[in-house]
């Protein structure tokens, strides 16, 4: 260790916020739709483990001292916990420039979030908004493998939720809204790649499709701003937006309601109108998302 750097007199503590009005288990299926109010007081020493560990990754060479001065943690807590993270391989110490900094390792702390994990970081409070304004249940999907998969849904608090389940849910990209919207949106050749792909399964089933018919019909969904499946012998009608993150189609929002509770003329303004405004915000988030620094 750097033993100078011990000697001074430590800081106090850092002043972490508090949790207040802790009333629903973390892990209720319900749960509470506000993230920052958990079920049991945080564990303080991983708290701060966290804190130190965010501000060392924000310096490319850090020393007791500098962690000293950014987190407000006392020189023996820190020196303790970086004992820590050097024993898991997250830390290093380096004698030639005498300071620490993070390994390759943290990288392996982010290996999960990326795609839907940071839309859904985006989004869920949003679409939660979303759901409480209209009733009916938010879906948000991204394409994987093919198609696109639902990987979060506001169904649990929405009073009319679907009969069936859509969570985690495959939906195929031509017969489904949130699949027509994403075939519309997403970039040219992305699209082709995608439109060639469906047109050769619909091949090897026996029901081929008029892709020329396709790209007119996504053409008119483009124009239009969402996508919109149903019908007179339809129980339910969907209708889904774009999310757009860095001027490319990475997801998108889906809502699916009964057919006999929203009239024609009211689509666009009760539900459509609604969804474009809330993605619009996700949009902003996620830019955000992008811009947060440690």
């Amino acid at each position: 260790m750097f033993e100078s750097e011990l000697r001074e007199r430590p800081a106090k503590s850092p002043q972490l916020p508090k949790y207040n009005d802790l009333h629903c288990r973390a892990n209720s299926l319900r749960g509470s739709i506000d993230e920052h109010k958990p079920s049991y007081a945080p564990v303080e020493s991983a708290r701060r483990v966290l804190v130190l560990l965010q501000a060392l990754n924000a310096q490319r060479i850090a020393t007791i001292g500098s962690l000293h001065q950014v987190t407000g943690l006392s020189k023996p807590t820190i020196v303790r916990m970086l004992e820590t993270l050097i024993s898991e391989g997250y830390v290093v110490r380096d004698n030639f420039v005498g300071g620490y900094s993070v390994t390759s390792k943290v990288v392996s702390l982010a290996s999960g979030f990326s795609g839907a994990p940071l839309l859904i970081e985006a989004a869920r409070s949003r679409a939660v908004a979303l759901t409480n304004d209209i009733k009916w249940p938010v879906s948000l999907g991204t394409l994987r493998d093919g198609h696109i998969l639902v990987s979060f849904t506001t169904a649990p608090i929405s009073p009319w939720a679907y009969p069936f389940p859509v969570l985690h849910r495959f939906l195929d990209l031509e017969l489904t809204a949130m699949g027509q919207c994403y075939l519309a949106f997403c970039e040219d050749e992305e699209r082709a790649l995608l439109l060639n792909a469906v047109a050769q399964q619909r091949r090897e089933q026996g029901k081929p499709i008029d892709v020329a018919r396709t790209l007119r019909d996504l053409r008119v969904t483009r124009k239009r701003g969402y996508a919109r499946v149903g019908g007179p012998r339809r129980v339910f009608e969907f209708v889904a937006v774009p999310i757009f993150d860095q001027q490319r189609c990475s997801a998108c929002m889906g809502v699916g309601y009964y057919r006999t509770a929203v009239s024609a003329d009211r689509i666009l303004e009760s539900v459509v109108q609604p969804m474009l405004e809330a993605a619009s915000a996700i949009e902003v988030d996620m830019r955000s998302l992008h811009g947060t620094t440690y």
